[in-house]
């Protein structure tokens, strides 16, 4: 009979059985390796430069763009951010800031309007509309026929509450005085007569704030036939470009007109829009990277050389490296035909990842040939054995970024393909080019002796360790403890647009549009939805409702619908009730003597005078009408912006304007639900929502599955449980000292800095298992020599990561610096961790490894 202690380590016995396997299959990989490249090096070259030329063609078939909103799942929220931006065109339009003073921006809009009418682009109008008046003076006619229709309507387009302010309008004494206005104003020069023939008793005046306010996207003075800001210092102008932001070409030759429009400007004119930014983002983008990379190149170059005073492995390790990022992106174009320009940003990263190799790989080299080792027992020891270790360390910094290839962020599954390939792509690089070079080295340019390499007082760090291991294991301890306290005040920061460049043109021009046009600082969208229009208003109905609630309630600032233009049936019964007059009067006659009175010949107005006067007997009209006369109107913008018709179903939009926490989202959404379960609702704070919870969610399933593959591959590296702690432990230590500096110096994590903890995982085991892969199988007299040599090809892999990730901490993107900072806090903590805290728990190195399988020296 089987008892429970046999059941349990029958799975024991499995897990063993598997690890010494995954160690044989590992070293005989390796030494397969060294015997092809140091016996065949030009045929491993040609297959090497074979997938370098099919990697090259890959790359060439990629299509880089740099919206951001593409980096994460289109659903939720976010599809309907993205849908309501390419529905109403303001995904696609540009926008003009002019500030000055007053008197001169209306004279310099004109003229700069008409500059960009004029531009154009391979023989084409670079856009097919100009907006910056509320009216267009070459609509004047358009718009006063449809004034003309609709205060005769006013069962459509009168609030049913200005009812009585409409019939007032109606009575003698109100048109005798309306009547002696519009005399006035047509004595005047430069007056608009179509629109005071339209409408000689300005009835305009009940009916146009409800066009204005639903047909204003911006906080403009309503007192400015212009776009202009309340404060009357800046004036926008929004311009639609004739082609898609897709066709990057056409976008800039777009910008570099535009420039050209500015130049002699007596304001100052800024833009923004698509098309703008994604020139200007992909110039900052590629200027910032390509700096980045050069320079933490040129450093880590100088750092290698400094140390092992060796040119041509100096020179090697640019080779090695583009043998590492060239594979990995043609590997990603093969699964991602289109990249985001912002997930190259992460090749930097690999410098830093892939000088880790030829560091470790040469100073053991170095190690073996200063003890009196021949050229091919010290390579056959720095590939095989010292290989060994670095295959575990590539594997497990690689492991986990390729988990976050599942995530449905395409940012972090973008990411995690190519620093994860990039990391094993430099292994098999160094693996392959280093030997054969240094067996060149030895026989063309022997040196006399192979000295000892620097210590950098690594020696005494050990022995230190050894002498106090008590204070320094307490000190490290409760300095983690200090800074997991301080790790548990870090924030979340959700904002997309910090995703951007903050120098940026486009980025400062948005920011401006915000401080002086915004109606409110937020905004929340309600998209109803549906193939039968009159079923799509009636819900809509039901929504506005809702929101006049929470108007009324404070909670928001205003709300914007098609609903407040344009009445429905009910909303036209009470209006129609309030127009009828109850005196018993005849407004027909009535009007036609106020006419007379004030000298108007009546018979230009009789239809006019006609269909007010059987305002006492006017019916329900069908909506239907209304949309068609607004559609075809220079008002035809609210329908565009409130009913989208796509794909045969209709979408029906109201903006709700809120400025902060006093608008209980949550709340409103669950009174939506009840209304209409169907309806959906977009925010920039539920989209940042979304956004979080997909990131929290791919990151957790991506620490789950890297972290038990990274324990895996330490537990098939070490047979004893002291190799896995000295591994784990300076990667835990490293993570909460990040996070607690992070908190500390105010940095909050964001979407994209979030990805360094996979980094510090696959990273943070490494240094540790380098110290603890050397110190294995010897005696103590060599203990604090192999301690040395591993611990400065660690300082020196610590130092040429800093560099690496800490290039990026120059950009002008607030994210991708951030992620250099987090990567660094990380760095060189782990490195702390393992150098100085190590020693005080490292006892009787000579139990280790007696059933490992490793390598005996």
């Amino acid at each position: 009979m089987t008892t429970m202690a046999e059941m349990i380590k029958a799975p024991v016995r499995l897990a063993n059985k598997l690890a010494s396997a995954a160690r044989s299959l590992i070293l005989r990989h390796l030494q397969w390796i060294f015997v092809a490249t140091t016996t065949k090096p030009l045929m491993v070259f040609a297959a090497c430069c074979l997938v370098f030329l099919l990697s090259c063609l890959s790359i060439s078939r990629i299509s880089f763009e740099a919206d951001i909103f593409r980096l994460f799942p289109q659903k939720g929220p976010l599809a309907l951010f993205t849908d309501t931006m390419k529905w109403t065109g303001s995904a696609g339009n540009a926008y003009f800031l002019l500030e000055g003073d007053r008197e001169t921006l209306v004279g310099e809009a004109d003229a700069f309007a008409e500059k960009l009418r004029n531009l154009a682009v391979d023989g084409k109008p670079a856009f097919t509309g100009i907006k910056y008046r509320v009216v267009d003076p070459g609509e004047a006619k358009s718009f006063a026929d449809f004034l003309g229709y609709a205060v005769t309507r006013p069962q459509f387009f009168v609030n049913p509450g200005d009812a009585p302010r409409y019939r007032q309008l109606l009575s003698p004494a109100a048109a005798d005085a309306s009547l002696r206005r519009a005399r006035t104003e047509l004595a005047t020069p430069g007056s608009v007569t179509d629109i005071i023939a339209a409408d000689p008793l300005y009835l305009r005046d009940v009916i146009m704030p409800r066009f204005k306010a639903a047909s204003q996207m911006l906080d403009l003075d309503p007192s400015s036939p212009y776009f202009l800001s309340r404060d009357g210092r800046v004036l926008i102008i929004i311009a639609e470009p004739a082609r898609p932001v897709t066709d990057i070409a056409f976008a800039r030759k777009l910008v570099a007109a535009i420039n050209e429009a500015r130049k002699g400007s007596a304001v100052r004119i800024s833009c923004t829009g698509a098309h703008l930014a994604a020139v200007a983002d992909e110039s900052v983008f590629k200027e910032n990277v390509l700096v980045a990379v050069l320079t933490s190149l040129v450093v880590v170059l100088a750092i290698f050389f400094a140390a092992y005073r060796r040119f041509l492995p100096t020179l090697l390790i640019p080779l090695i490296l583009v043998f590492g990022i060239v594979p990995a992106i043609g590997v990603a174009g093969l699964l991602h035909p289109t990249l985001s320009v912002i997930s190259l940003a992460f090749t930097s990263l690999i410098i830093g990842l892939g000088t880790d190799y030829p560091i470790h790989l040469y100073d053991r080299f170095h190690f073996e040939r200063s003890r009196g080792r021949s050229t091919e027992e010290a390579l056959r020891l720095a590939t095989v054995d010292t290989g060994h270790a670095l295959f575990t360390s590539a594997t497990t910094t690689a492991f986990p970024f390729l988990c976050l290839v599942l995530s449905d962020v395409r940012a972090l599954s973008e990411l995690g393909l190519l620093v994860g390939l990039g990391g094993v792509f430099t292994l098999y690089a160094t693996l392959v080019f280093l030997p054969p070079l240094l067996i060149f080295m030895d026989k063309r340019f022997p040196l006399r002796e192979y000295r000892p390499l620097p210590g950098f007082s690594l020696g005494a760090v050990w022995k230190s360790g050894q002498r106090h291991r008590r204070k320094t294991a307490v000190f490290s301890i409760l300095a983690i403890l200090c800074l997991l306290l301080a790790a548990t005040n870090i924030s979340f920061e959700s904002e997309l647009k910090n995703l951007q460049p903050r120098s940026s043109e486009a980025f400062i021009t948005q920011e401006n549009m915000e401080r002086h046009l915004s109606i409110s600082p937020r905004q929340l969208i309600v998209a109803v939805e549906g193939k039968d229009l009159g079923n799509v208003l009636s819900r809509g109905d039901r929504v506005d409702a809702l929101a006049g609630r929470y108007r009324q309630q404070g909670e928001i600032v205003s709300f914007s619908s098609l609903g407040q233009v344009i009445n429905d049936a009910a909303a036209q019964r009470e209006v129609i009730n309030g127009l009828m007059r109850t005196d018993g009067g005849d407004t027909e006659a009535d009007l036609k003597n106020s006419m007379a009175r004030q000298g108007f010949a009546v018979e230009p107005f009789r239809d006019y005078i006609r269909n007010l006067a059987g305002l006492g007997h006017a019916r329900v009209l069908h909506i239907g009408e209304a949309l068609d006369r607004l559609s075809n109107s220079p008002f035809r913008g609210i329908v565009e912006r409130h009913l989208v018709r796509n794909g045969g179903e209709y979408h029906l939009l109201t903006y709700l304007n809120y400025r902060g926490p006093e608008f209980h989202q949550a709340d409103f959404l669950k009174g939506l639900r009840d209304i209409d379960p169907t309806a959906r609702a977009t925010s920039v704070d539920l989209v940042s929502g979304q956004l979080s919870d997909s990131v929290r969610k791919s990151f957790i399933w991506g620490l789950i599955a890297g972290g038990a593959i990274v324990l895996f591959l330490l537990v098939s590296h070490f047979s004893t449980r002291e190799g896995i702690f000295y591994t784990l432990f300076p990667l835990y230590a490293g993570i909460i000292s990040m996070l607690g500096l992070m908190a500390l110096f105010g940095m909050p994590l964001n979407f994209m800095n979030v990805t360094v903890l996979v980094t510090i995982i696959g990273m943070g085991s490494d240094y540790g298992l380098h110290i603890a892969h050397r110190v294995r199988n010897c005696g103590r007299d060599e203990y604090r020599e192999r301690f040395t040599q591993a611990g400065r090809a660690v300082l020196l892999s610590c130092l040429t990561n800093i560099v690496g990730f800490g290039s990026l901490v120059f950009t002008d993107y607030g994210a991708l610096a951030s992620i250099g900072w987090a990567t660094n806090f990380g760095i060189a903590a782990i490195t702390l961790f393992t150098l100085v805290t190590l020693p005080a728990f490292m006892r009787a190195p000579e139990k280790w490894g007696k059933e490992d399988g490793f390598i005996r020296q």
